[in-house]
């Protein structure tokens, strides 16, 4: 592995290579400098020019040196990114550092070299700009203030996450875990209704931009539980931030009002007409952020290991099918596991009209204690189930599906336990084999069917 420092010998790029090269004797990695001849030079003035760039080149790598053993210095003509990568550099680079700033760009060339190493996502690329908190970090001088964007529910994170455990062996960082997510949509995800006459609603209820306290939980767990242990020195605060529109605008907000001195973002590496569809995140954010960005490719993510399963959810109609997927969750979790019974009220004829209730639509109220004592009365008496936690809950859904997802989100369980029987079963608000079926292949989670016997 290798730390890789594209420069021009501009000063920017001075200050960039300083930094790679302090990272690379932090490591113990060796310092590839990658000297690049961004200048349009006539023909004729071609031989002059490359041997003065690699006598600065040559004088660079021996300043370097007082920071990292080993530095390699190799010049290279134009600034294409494929001649200034190649595959074994790609293949062996733990880290690209690069001046975010300093780059010429000719008139059908908009983008900067910072912008087209990321783009390239052959290795994680710091662009760095010129302020004295990175390097002041890599000397072990102070601690630094690190926001990574993480969304629950995409693998760009873990990229992200990846780097900032390398991160965090280098030097302490204190850690702010962004999140830009929609107010709307997340309500829609967990299920919680939003009643007609809104002013009945509390002024923070009532906002677009708004997150109500139950949405906000589960946001902050999900983010947590993505970041997992983050070992070394600094705090981690977990940041919600709700918005409309371009992610990269909000997270540019977020590192601006918290003076944050690197950002570090995952890709997806869209190409072509992708990314004007779609556009780029990342970057939006490392064209205009104010200080220093780190752009991570999905290649450099740790593998997830998925642990055994500690909670489950399992969705109760009252038949010995479901009884039997109660008795196989109840095994999988183990003792000091967590075990949800959840009981979906179909909305039928006149239930479907709106109700003026704000939240999780709860069981009708006729039948709502009812439901929940016969939940708790199908709790196993045994010695095993006594050292699972169990939690019960009654909800009314047009779409029973539906209603099991969106309590899956909530709750955050590891798998959902379905009973499913050959046998129709006459029982009020019955789950049929379809209900299985749709949950297999619209669920987040791991769904394990439980025929009966």
């Amino acid at each position: 592995m290798a730390i890789i420092c594209a420069t021009n010998l501009s000063a920017d790029a001075a200050h960039a290579a300083t930094l790679a090269a302090t990272i690379a004797g932090r490591l113990g990695e060796p310092l590839l400098l990658l000297g690049v001849d961004d200048d349009v030079v006539p023909d004729a003035q071609a031989p002059d020019a490359l041997s003065t760039a690699e006598g600065g080149l040559a004088e660079e790598a021996a300043r370097l040196r007082a920071f990292v053993g080993t530095v390699e210095p190799r010049m290279q003509r134009g600034a294409s990114v494929e001649t200034l990568l190649g595959e074994e550099e790609c293949r062996s680079a733990r880290l690209v550092v690069v001046a975010a700033e300093g780059w010429r760009t000719s008139p059908w060339r908009k983008t900067s070299l910072a912008e087209r190493l990321a783009r390239h996502g052959c290795a994680p690329v710091l662009a760095v700009r010129r302020d004295t908190a990175l390097l002041d970090w890599a000397r072990g001088r102070r601690r630094l203030l690190v926001m990574v964007g993480v969304d629950p529910r995409s693998a760009t994170s873990d990229a992200a996450i990846t780097f900032l455990r390398e991160l965090r062996r280098v030097g302490g960082c204190d850690v702010l875990a962004t999140y830009v997510c929609s107010p709307l949509e997340e309500r829609e995800r967990l299920g919680i209704h939003t009643p007609v006459h809104v002013e009945r609603l509390d002024a923070r209820e009532r906002t677009m931009e708004g997150l109500e306290p139950l949405v906000e939980r589960v946001l902050q767990r999900e983010v947590r539980e993505r970041l997992g242990d983050l070992e070394g020195e600094g705090r981690v605060e977990v940041v919600l931030e709700p918005g409309y529109g371009r992610p990269a605008d909000h997270l540019l907000h977020v590192a601006h009002a918290r003076s944050v001195e690197l950002t570090v973002v995952g890709m997806h590496l869209r190409g072509g007409v992708q990314r004007l569809w779609h556009g780029s995140v990342s970057e939006g954010v490392l064209r205009h952020a104010e200080r220093s960005v780190a752009c991570i490719p999905p290649g450099a993510r740790e593998p997830r290991r998925l642990p055994p399963p500690r909670s489950a959810l399992v969705p109760v109609d009252f038949t010995q099918a479901s009884g039997q997927a109660i008795a196989q969750a109840c095994s999988l979790v183990g003792p000091g596991g967590r075990v949800h019974l959840l009981h979906v009220h179909r909305l039928r004829g006149r239930e479907r009209g709106p109700r003026d209730f704000h939240g999780v639509l709860p069981e009708p109220d006729s039948e709502r204690d009812r439901v929940l004592k016969r939940l708790w009365a199908q709790v196993p008496g045994d010695t095993v189930a006594r050292a699972v936690h169990w939690s019960v809950e009654g909800v009314s859904g047009e779409d029973v599906a539906v209603a099991i997802c969106q309590a899956t989100e909530r709750e955050g369980v590891d798998l959902v336990c379905v009973g499913t029987s050959p046998h129709r079963e006459v029982a009020p608000d019955v789950l049929e084999e379809t209900v299985a079926r749709e949950l297999v292949v619209r669920c987040r989670r791991p769904v394990m069917v439980v025929p009966s016997v």
